[in-house]
């Protein structure tokens, strides 16, 4: 008992270690941009503007550091268990990524009915219409979907840090932690016009801080995935990519503004539902009773 208590202790400093790097890499390059007073109009990971290499380079810490701290605090069985984690699926990958894109498209849905009441316009979908147009545009898609949010993102929160901090007893508290610290990590971002944090804000405020509050949601329904792929990482890639480049991507752009102010309450209440009702499935539970455990530390 001693001796568990001494190894979560170390788990939860190591993770403090984690994030207190990630945040601070991550902010000290996502900032530089604006403090060398260079042109951040149309700054983003596919800009390929002299800022852009800060900003991606920022936007890569949570892997960049998960990735560090798994080959220097796991042992060597460890860092096997991590790479299969986060590259090798099981057969639940395949239920946990049909669930999450049926998740995402119903959030797109009922985002729309309530825009279109409110009188806006239908969606425009131009990146449907450009793969089937050219079904070559789905890697082109697909790409910048990974590497926008899940590769540079996913590796650490939830292929490092989560796995640190994974309790069956706790999923939902530690989720929203999680949830939380990932929201403050984009803050960087209200100060790029082109990203969507920064059109938030400029519309409402209110809107622009509810997006931690999404974030804390969505971490939520990434638990929920990550526990039925039996910790497993893999899925968790598809469902951030869903929601980057469909809930409010190129998949269904051009937009609304109705439909862009809608989105960020919708995903909020939908992911917590998806979260309260999906936990409770005998799916969810038996597959929480089956969860995997590792000794990866030193």
């Amino acid at each position: 008992m001693i001796m568990e208590l001494e190894k979560s202790k170390k788990k939860v400093k190591i993770a403090i270690r984690y994030l207190v790097i990630t945040i601070s890499l991550t902010w000290l390059c996502q900032f530089m941009p604006i403090l060398m007073g260079l042109n951040v109009e149309n700054t983003s990971i596919s800009s390929f503007d002299y800022a852009s290499v800060f900003f991606g380079i920022g936007g890569v810490m949570p892997t960049l550091i998960g990735v560090i701290f798994a080959f220097v605090f796991y042992t060597k069985e460890g860092i096997k268990n991590f790479l299969k984690r986060c590259f090798l699926p099981n057969k639940e990958c395949v239920t946990a990524i049909l669930i999450s894109l049926s998740l995402v498209c119903f959030e797109v849905a009922v985002t729309q009915l309530i825009s279109k009441g409110l009188g806006a316009a239908a969606l425009g979908f131009e990146g449907l219409k450009l793969i089937f147009q050219n079904p070559l545009y789905l890697f082109y898609f697909l790409f910048w979907g990974i590497i926008s949010g899940p590769f540079s993102e996913e590796f650490g929160w939830r292929g490092f840090l989560t796995d640190c901090l994974f309790d069956q007893k706790k999923v939902f508290q530690t989720s929203l932690l999680i949830g939380f610290i990932w929201g403050v990590w984009h803050f960087p971002l209200y100060f790029y016009p082109a990203q969507i944090q920064h059109d938030w804000f400029m519309i409402n405020p209110v809107l622009g801080l509810a997006f931690i509050v999404s974030c804390m949601s969505a971490a939520l329904t990434y638990s929920a995935i990550y526990v039925i792929a039996k910790r497993k990482v893999f899925p968790i890639f598809f469902l951030h990519m869903f929601k980057n480049i469909i809930l409010t991507g190129a998949m269904i752009y051009p937009f609304s503004d109705t439909y862009a102010i809608v989105v960020v309450p919708v995903e909020i209440v939908i992911d917590v539902l998806f979260y309260l009702i999906f936990t409770r499935t005998k799916l969810y539970k038996r597959a929480l009773g089956e969860v995997p455990t590792y000794d990866d530390f030193k």
